[in-house]
């Protein structure tokens, strides 16, 4: 869907630097690029740090950084482990499943909290029970899209991410970066699987901030 009857914008001046970086990615998962555009991509984040500096939430995350990198670094421990004992192929697929096993837990949770209330599994309960969870995350530059019945269709995000700095800096590749950050679509997929999700940034595939897209036509909601 690219039309679409109402958008917000949470900070427009973001947007018109997010919008105006050049970069084509290989990917859905922006895990390859074919043309990157880091100057840009600076200049994003020299107004985004302007504009969520007063952010509670933003400050937290960025004072807990090395907290972050410590939990990261335990994550890549397991996960090498699983490799040493099991070989490459073998243990990365484990904890690929285990991660997803652990995100369809989480949304299938979500989902029956929707359910439990009476309503539909759209975008808009969605991120009422995702960031109930996810409190400590920014959520500062947002973007909503909207259809002709005030459905929410899209959701874009856009944030710094002192994990994938550690992932990006200390991960053998980017597949094994995925089974870190794979979590919200396993999370999404359980939830609702007719719901799309992708990202145009990504930190682990050498990009300065992620910029995370939430997607599902309305005749895909279900009741």
């Amino acid at each position: 869907m690219s039309d679409y009857a109402r958008v917000e914008v949470a900070h427009p001046e973001l947007k018109e630097l997010a919008d105006a970086v050049k970069s084509v990615k290989g990917d859905s998962h922006a895990r390859t690029s074919i043309e990157e555009d880091l100057d840009g991509q600076r200049r994003y984040m020299e107004k985004y740090r302007e504009v969520s500096k007063s952010d509670p939430i933003q400050q937290g995350w960025d004072k807990n950084e090395a907290e972050f990198h410590a939990k990261t670094k335990i994550f890549s421990v397991m996960a090498n482990a699983f490799e040493s004992e099991l070989g490459t192929d073998e243990g990365r697929a484990a904890v690929e499943r285990a991660r997803r096993r652990q995100g369809e837990e989480m949304g299938t949770m979500m989902r029956d909290k929707v359910r439990a209330k009476g309503l539909p599994l759209n975008l808009e309960n969605f991120f009422n029970e995702f960031w109930s969870y996810f409190q400590w995350s920014p959520k500062l530059d947002t973007e909503r899209y909207y259809d002709d019945d005030g459905t929410m269709v899209k959701y874009v995000l856009r944030l710094n991410c002192p994990i994938g700095d550690y992932l990006r800096d200390n991960s053998p590749d980017t597949d094994y970066s995925s089974n870190y950050c794979d979590l919200d679509e396993w999370i999404i997929k359980a939830y609702n699987p007719n719901a799309k999700y992708s990202r145009k940034h990504w930190v682990p595939g050498g990009d300065l901030y992620s910029e995370l897209i939430w997607e599902i036509d309305r005749e895909d909601i279900i009741a």
